[in-house]
């Protein structure tokens, strides 16, 4: 396969996706010059980039190889930290920090290893460029309780900023309390991952709540599926708000066709569903987006649209 070069970079060389969360989603200059500082700051490829006004958050899609990503992202972080505020941040998505949370995924050419060494690197450049505390997660974890991003995440913002980073709550690297206005920062290599929301259409965020719990890993749900209800004021809609670790095991059409049932029998329907950032073909597998009700999915988010371009 020839290789394709987008914005300086090979796509045939090594591959890392990054969906760096951004926690703001309502002030689009703010989104925009984010998105214009990582631009300005590598050669990495931005595949995608979306905001909600209602969980109040970026997602911006990274492709890239390791130093492309490593430029990328501490230009986008030197940015939000420069212009996101927490201290009067409100939105519906939990939050620790402007840059809330930094994956990086191996894809092509690179191991997990080697992005677990390159997640030190960003959060090296993080704590000692901007002075935000870094908390190291999933396959980066120095310690068995920051594997998960939810233990890390417990408490928001609001919870870390009242007391002193030390012990068991002490950053991995940084300062040992929070940054004034930017809070602190996770970051970790991890395997693939779906960002995926249902919107219900109903007022009433109980029957989103009882449907998260019910297909939560764990509680009789689907393997690898981690889930809240929400509320979206904007639109005016509970809605059942999924991170898919496990997407191998829980494709889309499964996750879609368990939330529609059990809304279903609860008397509501789906009103529509959403896919944030970029997915692989393979968990899409039998599902299309008519199916998914996903009426705002872009070709542009699959990820082999990228891969498999050539000259």
């Amino acid at each position: 396969m020839a290789a394709l070069c987008i914005g300086g970079w090979n796509l045939s060389s090594q591959i890392i996706q990054c969906a760096a969360n951004f926690s703001e989603g309502r002030d689009t200059w703010i989104c925009e010059a984010i998105v214009d500082s990582a631009r300005r700051s590598s050669d990495a490829v931005i595949a995608d980039y979306s905001w909600d006004t209602d969980h109040n958050r970026m997602v911006l899609s990274l492709l890239g190889g390791p130093e492309a990503i490593r430029k990328g992202i501490f230009g986008a972080a030197k940015r939000a930290v420069a212009l996101i505020d927490l201290r009067v941040h409100r939105g519906a998505h939990p939050r620790l920090g402007a840059v809330d949370v930094i994956p990086l995924v191996p894809i092509r050419e690179i191991t997990m290893d080697e992005c677990i060494d390159l997640s030190r690197l960003v959060g090296g450049d993080i704590a000692d460029g901007l002075g935000v505390p870094v908390f190291f997660y999933e396959r980066s974890a120095a310690a068995t309780h920051r594997t998960s991003l939810a233990e890390i995440r417990r408490g928001g913002y609001e919870a870390l900023a009242a007391q002193e980073l030390v012990g068991d709550c002490a950053p991995d690297l940084g300062p040992s309390r929070v940054h004034p206005s930017a809070g602190a920062v996770v970051i970790g290599a991890r395997g693939p991952l779906v960002a995926y929301n249902i919107n219900l259409d109903t007022r009433d965020t109980g029957i989103a709540k009882a449907i998260a719990r019910k297909i939560r890993s764990g509680e009789g749900g689907l393997i690898g599926v981690r889930s809240i209800g929400v509320w979206l004021a904007a639109r005016r809609l509970a809605q059942v708000s999924m991170n898919v670790i496990r997407p191998d095991e829980a494709p889309l059409r499964a996750v879609f066709e368990f939330v529609e049932s059990e809304a279903r029998k609860l008397g509501v329907e789906v009103a529509e569903s959403e896919i944030i950032g970029l997915v692989s073909r393979k968990y899409l597998e039998g599902a299309s987006p008519e199916l998914l009700k996903a009426k705002t999915f872009k070709p542009t988010q699959i990820l082999e649209y990228w891969l498999d371009r050539v000259a």
